[in-house]
């Protein structure tokens, strides 16, 4: 029997374009886009939950229940928001989950009735209970409601 060696073409590469798409730049693309969808919540959970005081230089301050729909569903905006302003303090958004037993006291201090509750750090009466990206947007943009 005759076997059949199979020449090799030195022009031709031996790893085709869709192989190398599909074992190393797929897997890359799927982790950022897991991590761009996962990191926000991991924030909301465990990054806030023991806050020893209003920022007063920060834009505003968001009061949420991680457990909340409404504030699951505007958090990874304000936690994008942060890290798009993260070298200018003046423009971040402090958030404080108010769930935790340690950032409890500030439902009385604050009078908190609902959350998500922005509140403006230059005047505490100024305030939006909203999930409406554009009403927080001008909220945040233009001092108050």
């Amino acid at each position: 029997m005759k076997k059949r060696i199979k020449k090799l073409d030195k022009n031709k590469p031996s790893w085709s374009l869709t192989k190398i798409i599909i074992i190393k730049v797929l897997p890359v693309i799927a982790f950022l886009v897991a991590g761009f969808l996962l990191v926000p919540y991991g924030s909301m959970y465990f990054q806030n939950n023991k806050v020893a005081n209003v920022n007063t230089k920060a834009e505003a301050i968001l009061f949420y229940n991680a457990n909340c729909p409404h504030c699951q569903k505007v958090y990874p905006k304000i936690f994008w928001h942060n890290v798009l302003h993260f070298n200018n303090e003046s423009k971040q958004i402090q958030t404080i989950n108010i769930q935790n037993a340690n950032n409890k006291h500030y439902f009385a201090d604050f009078a908190i009735q609902s959350t998500p509750t922005f509140m403006k750090t230059t005047n505490t009466n100024q305030r939006l209970v909203s999930t409406s990206s554009q009403q927080i947007n001008q909220f945040i943009q233009t001092g108050g409601h």
